[in-house]
C-alpha cells in the first residue's frame, strides 16, 4: 500500500519577542534536509520501489481490517523549500509497520499531501484530513503550521511528533504533541562552548532571527562564555550574497568560536568569504544547516572541529538500522538528505504514533487517540529520550510559550577533517532547558521545569 500523495489545489515585551522569535525559528529551518529545487509528483511516491536484502524482514503476522489513516503535511511544489525527505520517510515507514504487525493489527495508511507552501495549502490539507477521518497528523512541517493547528483543533484531532515547531498555536494547542526540540539548539550553542573552553565568540544570525540572541545570550551567561558582540550580532542579509563585509564583522576581535544561526542556503555561499577570511575559529550551527551541503570538499579542513547542535543523533548509528533499511526497501533516491529534521524527526514521529496507538488497540479513531496522547509516554531509545506528555514546559526563557515544546534535548556532533561528523553525544541526550530557567524555580502542582 504506496504512500498517497495529495497535490491540494484548493513578561516584557513578550508579544513582539514571541513573533520575533516564530520568525527567527522559521528562517532558521528553511533547510530541514530540504530538496534543493522543485516540488516532488505524485507519481514519485507511487512508483514501484526496489526490494533490498538490508530491508527488515517481516515478522509478523498479515495486518488486516480498515486503514488506519495518518496525514502527513509538508511542501512538495513551492517556491520556497521543499520536502521530499518527508515524503519518502512516510512511505517507507507505511511499508516497513505494514509488514511488521501494522497499527494495532491494522493496515498504516500514511497520506502525504502537499501544502505548496502557503497557509491556504496547509489549511486545505488539514481539512482532507478530518475529511478522510485521519487518525492524526503526523510529522509534519510546514512554514504554516498554525494554519493546521486552526483545523485540526475544533475538530479534536493531534497534531502528532513535529520535528520544530514554529507558530504560536503549535507551542500552546493542546492537540500539539511535539517530539523535536528545536528551539533548544541555541542554548546547546553555549553549554557546549562552555565545554570547548572558548575564550571569544561573535554570534551571526540570519536576517529575521534576531530574536534568537537574547536566548543564546542568556544561555551563554549561564555558563560564563564570553559572546564578544552581544546584543549587536552579526547579522546575514537572507539573500544570498557576497558576505564578505559581515565576515570581516563576524572576525573582530579575534574570536575562537563563532555561534552560527544561520540556514542553509545563505550559509553554503557564507563559506567561501569565510574560507578567504584565514579564521581558525570553530563554528557551531544548527542539524539540517551546519550539514554536508555546506561542509562539501573544499571546505573540508574549514569546517573540522566544527560543531552540529540538534535533536536526533546521526543517521549512520545503529539506532537507525531499520530506517536506513525502510529506505531502501522503497528505493528512496539518495538525492534526499535524511540525515536531517526532516528525515529523522519524521521517522520518529511514526514511531511515537505507533507506540501511542497500539496503547489504544485495533478501535483507533481520532478521539481515543488524542486522549490517550494526553498521559502517553513516548520511548524510542536512541532516537530521542522519553518524552513525556503530561509534562508541558511552563518555565522556559519566554515562560508559557513555549508550552508543547516537550521535548529541551539536544545532542552533538563534529566535523571531522574527512568532511564525515563524528558523533559526540554516545547515545545521551543533553536536557539543556536549565540554562535559561528562572533561578529560583516556580513551584506548584502545575509547573513543570
Amino acid at each position: 500500500m504506496g504512500v498517497r500523495t495529495l497535490n491540494d489545489g484548493s513578561q516584557r515585551g513578550l508579544l513582539a519577542k514571541v513573533a520575533v522569535v516564530v520568525a527567527a525559528a522559521a528562517l532558521t529551518l528553511a533547510a530541514c534536509g530540504s530538496s534543493s529545487s522543485g516540488g516532488t509528483s505524485s507519481s514519485a511516491a507511487a512508483s514501484t520501489p526496489a526490494e533490498s536484502s538490508s530491508a527488515p524482514a517481516p515478522s509478523e503476522p498479515a495486518v488486516s481490517g480498515e486503514p488506519v489513516v495518518a496525514y502527513t503535511i509538508t511542501d512538495l511544489d513551492s517556491q520556497g523549500p521543499v520536502y521530499a525527505n518527508i515524503q519518502y520517510t512516510g512511505q517507507a515507514y507505511e511499508k516497513w509497520v505494514n509488514e511488521n504487525g501494522g497499527i494495532a493489527g491494522r493496515p498504516l495508511k500514511a497520506v502525504v499531501c502537499d501544502g505548496k507552501g502557503t497557509p491556504e495549502g496547509s489549511a486545505a490539507c488539514a481539512r482532507k484530513a478530518v475529511d478522510d477521518k485521519a487518525v492524526a497528523v503526523v510529522g509534519s512541517f510546514t512554514f504554516a503550521p498554525d494554519a493546521i493547528v486552526d483545523v485540526l483543533e475544533p475538530a479534536g484531532i493531534a497534531y502528532f511528533g513535529a520535528c520544530c515547531p514554529l507558530g504560536s498555536k503549535e507551542f500552546q494547542s493542546k492537540v500539539v504533541f511535539t517530539l523535536g526540540s528545536h528551539q533548544a539548539y541555541g542554548i546547546g550553542f553555549a553549554k557546549k562552548a562552555a565545554i570547548d573552553k572558548c575564550q571569544r565568540v561573535n554570534m551571526v544570525v540570519i536576517g529575521g532571527a534576531e530574536g534568537f540572541a537574547p536566548i543564546i545570550e542568556a544561555a551563554a551567561t549561564n555558563q560564563g562564555v564570553n559572546i564578544m558582540n552581544a546584543g549587536k550580532p552579526v547579522v546575514l542579509p537572507p539573500t544570498a550574497q557576497d558576505y564578505s563585509a559581515q565576515v570581516a564583522a563576524a572576525t573582530k576581535g579575534d574570536p575562537d568560536c563563532v555561534f552560527m544561526v544561520v540556514s542553509e542556503t545563505p550559509y553554503i555561499t557564507w563559506m567561501k568569504a569565510w574560507s578567504q577570511s584565514g579564521s581558525k575559529a570553530r563554528m557551531y550551527g544548527p542539524q539540517g544547516n551546519f550539514d554536508s551541503k555546506v561542509c562539501t570538499p573544499e571546505y573540508y579542513e574549514i569546517c573540522a572541529g566544527g560543531i552540529v547542535v540538534g535533536a536526533y543523533p546521526d543517521l549512520n548509528l545503529p539506532v537507525w538500522d531499520t530506517y536506513r533499511g525502510a529506505l531502501a526497501a522503497i528505493g528512496a533516491p539518495d538525492t534526499e538528505d535524511y540525515n536531517s529534521l526532516g528525515g529523522l524527526g519524521t521517522w520518529t514521529a511514526y514511531g511515537g504514533f505507533h507506540q501511542v496507538a497500539d496503547s489504544v488497540g485495533p478501535t483507533v479513531d481520532a478521539a481515543s487517540f488524542l486522549k490517550a496522547a494526553e498521559t502517553a509516554t513516548v520511548s524510542l531509545p536512541g532516537q530521542i529520550p522519553d518524552v513525556d506528555f503530561t509534562k508541558p514546559w511552563k518555565c522556559g526563557e519566554i515562560p508559557g510559550y513555549f508550552t508543547r515544546l516537550f521535548n529541551r534535548s539536544v545532542v552533538y556532533a563534529e566535523w571531522q577533517a574527512d568532511g564525515t561528523p563524528k558523533d559526540l553525544s554516545n547515545g545521551e541526550f543533553d536536557n539543556v532547558a536549565s540554562l535559561v530557567e528562572p533561578d529560583p524555580l516556580p513551584t506548584g502542582p502545575d509547573v513543570f521545569c
